[in-house]
């Protein structure tokens, strides 16, 4: 029988290969009749189950075979088929474990479990099996052995990180030190992989002087790169606190290769640090630098042999003057040598020329050193230096002195762009010096850089005839259309150094006169390349950033201008259309230069983000896509750029896009990491082996996925209001129960913490006026709206954000970033939990033995029998909910109290810790959900009460906390009630002008998120104490009135509860459909053409001299094209947010 079944495997086979399922299903079950217990045939059966999306049956079969204990290899295989699919790879290990057991001396079957164990990330798992291989093996073989000392240091690096372990690290570093050791003795160290992790385990327990015997020695031989064998020596001394051994080295790779950027800056830090200790300190800790090693401790007696006659000063002074002459030298041998000085003319080698500069700006900071007496081994300042952080010591004592070094900076960069200005990279290059240039020399340098542009522009020919042989492309360098695009980037460096410096424009004049000067050098560009495919970068894109910045700009001088003037000024909407203008104007130079060039990022997020604030998702979209993004880009850039306007505009496509784009990133790494680990441990890459480990772990732990999870919760539940009651509480409970699996959660709070969380969002990819925002991600595009600081005089480059990984830097603003957002995280997963813990009212949880309780909390005493009772303390979650948002739950009550309920109108005062916000209608919102989950608190307490006192005949023990209740409802009507008035005639403004943005996004956040709360809310009132019954209008709108009355209509305070609820519930039908109104008479407003129109005119399309640039640039049709798709996409958000609305009217 068993050969029937092996003749028809192979066309089995061959029908799942193909795709062929339902072939394949057919010829199992044929086969199953004649062999119905062949496991083989069952487990193929499941995957093909699997594949016609039957994949409980199939998980049922599959679990069957697995359950019998198979041992057979090959069929082992063919289920890991079906569970990987499946994403229960877990079940393999104990089907393996089982084999294993039934065959302890078969290396197949314990390879398989060894597999199992790597995708588990089972290290200690991975040593025990790694050992049994290398015993089965025999001594002789030694590949088996490897295995195990990197399953053991992988072990150590877990325990240091607080990881459970049976040993502690040191132990684990220790014993995986001698079983290398002993492979060392027996020659078993043959190849590099081997050699860095013995090098690894050894610098992990601090022994640094045996690794670098190690690698000086005859082990050392396995590296066949000098230059790496070199680097590595180079490293280990300065961990020893042997500088001048490091520097030596480092300058002997210069010799051998003048560009090598990274030893440069290492030879820098040691000769430097050598200056810059004092006598009886140690090596320091080297600043924070790019892709660097900090400098150890460790004994600094060679630092000061033949020097210790000279003062500090002399010493700094020596230790410049060294390494000036070593740059120098470096300049020389690139001049000497034909080839080099030609790559360097052409910009190829470009770091000895880059070490003038860095040398001129560690000068800048070396007085503060000095003073501080502090022990900075190599200071070093370049991309990733922390901003902002330089303390009054060091101004102070460099306040004489730093004029004239910044002003020895400012001539290194210009000197600097004066040879390489060609260059794309230049701005780059010099981008981490220019944001140090302050005061005088600032403005010195501005100067002279207009003066190199109308240099360019007042003597082309000259400027052409000096460029001839810069080119980059071989024998097409002196052609006149290269000079012409060598002298376009001149011209472009020139800009965006001027940029980086941050100068102010003064006002929004000249900013925009500042844009058409850019507009028109772009205009020029595009003759230099007339048949450019769309889909390649164009010369002059790099201007468009700027163009779009120049405008930003203006708009904030505008705000600026308007909020100093005390008299005369605009009115708040008037403002804001004058900001629109702004955004309007730069949307169009982004949209112009699109239609030559589609490809460039830079463009594409910034019309991302204008799209976005205008409230235009679609574009916004469509935009974003563009780009591509995909793999790990949603983990560093779909988070903070197109999140959160799908996010603010509700577009339900593009969100559960994205949403589930981020997440299956995730799943597939978490899937698929394991064989990445496989191959690694087959090939022998040992060290990629620790790196892919911790890669998982960072990812694992991102910010960007657990928002992801969390707002898909959240939009779930949402979902969830117009089904009832019912899916409402299961939306809620498998929120929770979603949040609570997530590896992010801390052990003492059940919330994300801030420190187990990774920060993996590249924000250097936002320009300056489009700053990280704090705040909850669904209103980050509202608060944008909201900020009132003027950033003109800002440019990229002193922006904090613009540094590599700057999302993890140290740098302040980076700290409260990440606790912002870590806290707004944190408020995101706690209110599913705060509203199913208030909309949960299980009779047993009524209880008469509570805990302590405040009235002014929403809860009051109650007395049965003569004794007091005590409702236990509010819901949990609330009390954490209210803790986050800055409010303290005991000022909630008083507050909610104060707030009147005569009129709808928004308070006055604020809670304790929310006096920042008085002007921020998000803020207004936000607390507008924590007052619906407060009233629900005290709705909650109120029926608790009513079921400790049942079947008393007097109401008199309930009817305090049914005061408490009503006054709460009372209060979050009236709130919701002026946010809803606020928002209807917001939408009414000016109906012949293009709707605001931030009206838009305003309207968008009220309804989805205050409004969908308290809906819920309302929905489990309405469950609890009495039904409110809906009816028509004499124009067929929806009215509510109070239901027939619930049972015990004697006690009055319950009747107090219903008449309440009865009227809230009209209130809030009443408000929301207001909004719908004002949404449906803006629908209705004069056609898109004529409001296109019109913003036309509010642009000055046509008069004014920008217009007359974008008109040079893109044709009137397209202008109109652009401000259209404004137009429609609004509409579109519009109109979703309508359906939104009358879902949640319909629902109560």
């Amino acid at each position: 029988m068993a050969q029937v079944v092996e003749r028809r495997l192979p066309a089995i086979y061959d029908a799942l290969d193909s795709r062929n399922n339902k072939l394949a299903l057919k010829l199992i079950n044929s086969a199953l009749q004649k062999q119905p217990k062949s496991q083989m045939l069952r487990a193929l059966k499941a995957i093909a189950l699997q594949r016609t999306g039957k994949d409980e049956e199939g998980l049922q079969l599959c679990e069957e075979v697995r359950r019998e204990g198979p041992t057979d290899e090959q069929l082992l295989g063919t289920m890991t088929i079906f569970y990987r699919r499946a994403n229960l790879l877990q079940n393999m290990s104990t089907a393996f474990a089982a084999a294993c057991a039934a065959h302890p001396r078969d290396e197949g079957l314990l390879r398989g479990v060894f597999t199992c164990y790597v995708r588990d990330f089972d290290f200690a798992g991975q040593q025990q099996v790694a050992l049994k291989l290398h015993k089965l093996a025999g001594a002789h073989d030694d590949f088996y052995v490897w295995w195990a000392i990197v399953a053991t240091a992988l072990q150590a690096k877990a325990a240091m990180k607080g990881r459970p372990s049976a040993l502690p690290a040191e132990k684990l570093l220790q014993l995986a030190e001698v079983m290398v050791a002993k492979q060392a003795q027996r020659g078993g160290i043959q190849t590099y992989e081997q050699l860095m992790l013995y090098i690894d385990i050894l610098q992990a327990q601090g022994k640094h002087k045996q690794a670098l015997e190690t690698v000086e020695g005859k082990l050392g031989d396995v590296m066949s790169m000098a230059a790496d064998r070199r680097s590595l020596r180079a490293s280990l001394h300065i961990e020893l606190g042997q500088i001048p051994q490091a520097a030596a080295l480092f300058r002997e790779a210069l010799m051998d290769n003048p560009d090598d950027w990274t030893s440069l800056q290492q030879y820098l830090d040691c000769t430097l640090t050598i200056s810059s200790e004092d006598r009886a300190g140690g090596a320091g800790d080297s600043a924070e630098g790019t892709g660097d090693q900090a400098h150890g401790g460790g004994n600094q007696d060679d630092l000061n042999n033949g020097m210790s006659g000279f003062s500090l000063q002399d010493q700094q002074q020596t230790a410049f003057q060294s390494a000036g002459n070593t740059v120098h030298e470096l300049l020389d041998k690139v001049d000497s040598d034909p080839q080099m000085k030609a790559d360097a003319a052409r910009g190829v080698i470009r770091g000895p020329q880059l070490a003038l500069v860095e040398l001129k700006m560690r000068k800048l900071v070396l007085p503060g050193e000095r003073t501080n007496g502090t022990k900075q081994a190599g200071n070093r300042l370049q991309g990733s230096q922390q901003e902002g952080e330089s303390n009054e010591d060091e101004e102070q004592s460099g306040k004489n002195s730093k004029g004239d070094t910044t002003r020895a900076l400012a001539e290194a960069i210009l000197s600097y762009y004066k040879q390489l200005g060609h260059m794309l990279s230049c701005a780059v290059d010099l981008r981490s010096y220019s944001r140090r240039i302050e005061g005088p020399s600032r403005d010195w340098l501005a100067k002279q850089l207009q003066i190199e542009l109308q240099n360019v522009q007042a003597e082309p020919g000259k400027q052409q005839q000096q460029l001839q042989g810069q080119g980059q492309n071989g024998a097409a360098e002196s052609s006149p259309d290269m000079a012409a695009l060598l002298q376009l980037r001149r011209q472009i460096s020139a800009y965006q150094i001027s940029h980086d410096l941050g100068l102010t424009h003064g006002t929004a004049a000249s900013a925009e006169a500042h844009t058409l000067e850019l507009l028109t050098l772009y205009k020029h560009s595009l003759t230099l390349c007339p048949g450019l495919d769309p889909k390649e970068k164009a010369p002059g894109d790099d201007l468009i950033p700027l163009a779009v910045a120049s405008l930003m700009a203006a708009r904030h001088l505008d705000m600026a201008g308007r909020l100093d003037s005390k008299s005369g000024g605009a009115s708040s909407t008037e403002q804001q259309k004058l900001m629109q203008r702004r955004i309007l104007q730069a949307l169009l130079v982004c949209e112009a230069a699109q239609k030559r060039s589609s490809v460039y990022a830079a463009t594409r997020f910034a019309c991302c983000a204008l799209y976005g604030l205008l409230g235009a998702a679609g574009p916004a979209a469509t935009n974003f896509d563009a780009l591509a993004i995909k793999h790990i880009q949603h983990d560093s850039i779909t988070g903070h750029h197109m999140l959160p306007v799908a996010l603010g505009c509700q577009d339900a496509p593009t969100l559960d896009r994205l949403l589930s784009e981020t997440i299956l990133l995730h799943e597939d790494h978490d899937r698929d990491a394991g064989d990445t680990l496989i191959m690694a441990f087959d090939r022998g890459t040992f060290t990629k082996i620790i790196e892919f480990v911790e890669f998982k772990e960072r990812l694992e732990r991102s910010h960007a996925l657990a928002v992801a999870r969390s707002e898909l919760c959240l939009i779930q539940i949402r979902r969830s209001v117009p089904r009832g009651l019912t899916d409402i509480q299961s939306a809620l409970k498998d929120a929770c129960q979603s949040l609570s699996a997530t590896s992010l959660l801390t052990r003492h709070s059940g919330l994300p913490g801030l420190e187990h969380m990774r920060f993996n969002e590249d924000l250097s990819t936002r320009p300056a006026w489009l700053p990280p925002q704090r705040g909850p991600v669904t209103g980050s595009l509202s608060g944008w709206w909201e900020q009132r600081a003027c950033t003109s005089d800002t440019g990229y480059g002193r922006c904090w954000w613009a540094h590599p990984s700057a999302a993890e830097l140290p740098h302040q603003d980076a700290q409260a970033l990440r606790q912002d957002r870590c806290r707004h995280l944190q408020i995101r997963c706690l209110m599913p939990q705060a509203m199913l813990e208030l909309s949960s009212f299980e009779p047993e949880s009524a209880q008469a033995n509570g805990g302590t309780l405040n009235p002014n909390n929403g809860h009051a005493k109650l007395h049965t029998n003569g004794k007091e009772q005590q409702r236990a303390e509010p819901a949990p979650a609330l009390l954490q909910l209210s803790a986050l948002m800055g409010v303290p739950y005991s000022d909630l009550g008083p507050w909610l109290d104060s707030v009147s309920a005569s009129s709808p109108q928004l308070p006055q005062r604020w809670p304790t810790g929310q006096a920042d916000h008085l002007n921020s209608q998000l803020q207004a919102q936000q607390l507008i959900s924590l007052a619906a989950f407060a009233a629900a608190d005290a709705g909650k307490a109120y029926w608790q009460q009513c079921h400790q006192s049942k079947g008393e005949s007097s109401s008199d023990s309930t009817q305090p906390q049914a005061s408490i209740f009503t006054k709460r409802l009372a209060a979050v009507q009236t709130l919701f009630t002026a946010s809803c008035q606020q928002a209807a005639q917001q939408l009414q403004a000016d109906s012949g002008h293009m709707l605001l943005g931030s009206t838009v996004l305003g309207v968008v956040h009220l309804v989805s998120e205050p409004a969908t709360w308290l809906s819920l809310c309302v929905l489990a009132w309405q469950q609890l104490f009495g039904g409110v019954k809906r009816k028509q209008g004499k124009k067929g709108k929806a009215e509510v009135g109070v239901a027939d009355a619930a049972p015990d209509e004697g006690h009055s305070g319950e009747q107090q509860v219903r008449d309440r609820l009865g009227q809230m519930q009209q209130a809030m039908t009443q408000s929301l459909q207001g909004v719908i109104d004002a949404v449906s008479v803006r629908l209705k407003a004069p056609s898109k053409p004529q409001m296109a129109h019109a913003t036309q005119t509010a642009l000055g399309i046509g008069q004014q001299d920008l217009a007359k640039a974008l008109s040079g640039c893109v044709s009137q049709s397209d202008i109109h094209a652009s401000l259209n798709a404004v137009l429609v996409a609004q509409c579109v958000t519009l109109k979703r947010i309508k359906l939104q609305a009358s879902e949640l009217i319909s629902a109560m």
